[in-house]
């Protein structure tokens, strides 16, 4: 019995002794890469859907130099922006904010006054930090670049391409560690003229119409795919050229989807394309975790050795321990936005939604089904409510999409056998988030304000983008505009 017993005891007490040092082995490896300070390269292509990429299953579009990439690279199955368009996607990667918190929720405006971004954070910690290629975030005042290497006219090309000679220049003669943001403007359109493409061999997604216009579009689109490829590989093969390659961490991602994707919270728009590479630190591999581009800036403070913990405004945090190896968790929900005011084909149609990895919530505020329920409204704020539902007339107010099984999102699961405790829990999430980020929206207030934009204002005539209403509504929403900024954190 005793020596049962004292066999029990030393058992137990070696079980706590490894399992207490594999534990600090574990939480040492997490913070392994913590603090490495290495050079930090963001690739960042514009208008490109995940769907489009071979190192994600189409082998149809020409993106060698991203598929040779993925081999070497830890390769997010899941990564997600919170809003799919260009402005408020990129001012999410570099605050480190959802949409509603930073601001930047309307195209073409700016972040909330008196905001830190990724330029001030890595300048703090010894960095040069530039912007090379497209901006197209506000203010410029607080994104203190060292430097914006702005796009530059190349002859035949229909967009302005990246500087790769002035940043071979400053390579050649920096001396210190520096954070390079390439923002290409490809593929975004206008795309090339002239493809090598054949339309006809066009393989379109189910969410699309067939015919000649999106297999012409499409054919051109990938031309200018293939020009971002270009660019990308110019790209690595300067950090080869310079000998920078095991000192430098590069990522790859898409700002956001392009077919069925741009403007949109499906996960053909939200879900990107993102991979990291780490020679000799990162392990090869794909991951399922669940990220957001709220997690990029705390993730790169937390290389360059800050303390991304010490700001409590960051929704995202850091994700080295995925970048590690050591795990496949970081988040149990991500987030998206979605409002059509300040765009080209605007209107009044905001949508909120939330995806656990596998399934996708979304809330329609403006549908059809939800302006019924108004009782009284100013005359001139119904026509545009109107308007805009009009528009988005097939789409209910809420949808659920299992994205395992229907990739495309097509099958509405909403109102289907078993499917009632999954909506229930995800639409009880979404809506505690969206009150966290001071939302103008919840359930009982579903009536959009009409918002003062850059451009693009709703009542304007814009026969150029196709955009006509009626003659009586032009300029009556003038001193009806609200201030975005009125609005969230």
């Amino acid at each position: 019995m005793f020596n049962r017993f004292v066999t029990s005891r030393l058992f137990v007490s070696i079980f706590f002794y490894v399992s207490f040092l594999f534990a600090d082995t574990i939480l040492a490896s997490e913070s392994s890469l913590s603090g490495l300070r290495p050079n930090i390269v963001l690739f960042l292509a514009d208008d490109q859907s995940k769907l489009d990429h071979s190192a994600y299953g189409n082998q149809d579009v020409p993106t060698s130099v991203t598929q040779a990439f993925s081999r070497d690279a830890l390769v997010f199955e899941k990564a997600y922006t919170g809003q799919a368009i260009c402005a408020p996607s990129r001012s999410i990667l570099f605050t480190g904010m959802y949409p509603l918190k930073n601001g930047c929720y309307i195209n073409h405006t700016a972040i909330r006054p008196g905001l830190k971004t990724l330029p001030a954070y890595l300048r703090e910690l010894g960095y040069d930090v530039l912007l090379i290629g497209k901006s197209h975030i506000k203010p410029m005042d607080q994104f203190p670049w060292n430097e914006w290497m702005q796009s530059i006219k190349k002859e035949g090309y229909p967009r302005p391409a990246i500087p790769i000679d002035k940043v071979d220049d400053y390579l050649a003669n920096n001396n210190k560690p520096f954070c390079l943001i390439f923002a290409s403007e490809y593929p975004h359109g206008p795309y090339f003229k002239e493809t090598r493409f054949d339309p006809s061999s066009i393989n379109l997604y189910p969410f699309q119409d067939d015919n000649s216009y999106n297999r012409n579009r499409f054919s051109r689109y990938y031309a200018s795919i293939e020009e971002k490829e270009n660019e990308f590989s110019d790209v690595l093969k300067l950090i080869d050229k310079h000998g920078l390659n095991k000192k430098t961490i590069v990522f790859y991602a898409d700002d956001h989807g392009m077919a069925r994707g741009k403007f949109t919270v499906y996960d053909s728009g939200l879900n990107v394309a993102f991979m990291v590479r780490w020679p000799g630190k990162i392990i090869p591999k794909r991951t399922d975790a669940l990220i957001s581009f709220v997690d990029f800036l705390p993730s790169i403070i937390d290389l360059a050795g800050g303390d991304f913990k010490g700001d409590c405004n960051f929704d995202g945090k850091s994700f080295l321990g995925v970048l590690s190896g050591n795990s496949d968790f970081h988040h149990k929900f991500v987030f998206g936005v979605a409002v059509n005011q300040g765009i080209q084909n605007r209107h009044i149609f905001p949508q909120r939604s939330i995806s656990d990895g596998r399934y996708r919530y979304i809330y329609s505020f403006n549908s059809i089904d939800n302006l019924k329920k108004l009782k009284s409204l100013n005359d001139d704020r119904l026509y545009f409510l109107r308007f805009g539902a009009n528009k988005r007339s097939g789409v209910p107010i809420e949808e659920l999409y299992d994205t395992k099984n229907d990739p495309y999102e097509l099958d509405n699961l909403i109102g289907k056998i078993g499917m009632k405790k999954v909506k229930n829990n995800l639409k009880l999430e979404l809506f505690n988030w969206m009150k966290s980020q001071g939302d103008y929206l919840n359930l009982s207030n579903s009536i959009s304000p009409i918002f003062k934009v850059w451009r693009h204002n709703l009542d304007e005539q814009a026969e150029e983008f196709n955009y006509k209403i009626a003659s009586k509504r032009v300029g009556v929403l003038k001193n009806k505009r609200i201030n975005p900024h009125n609005y969230g954190k």
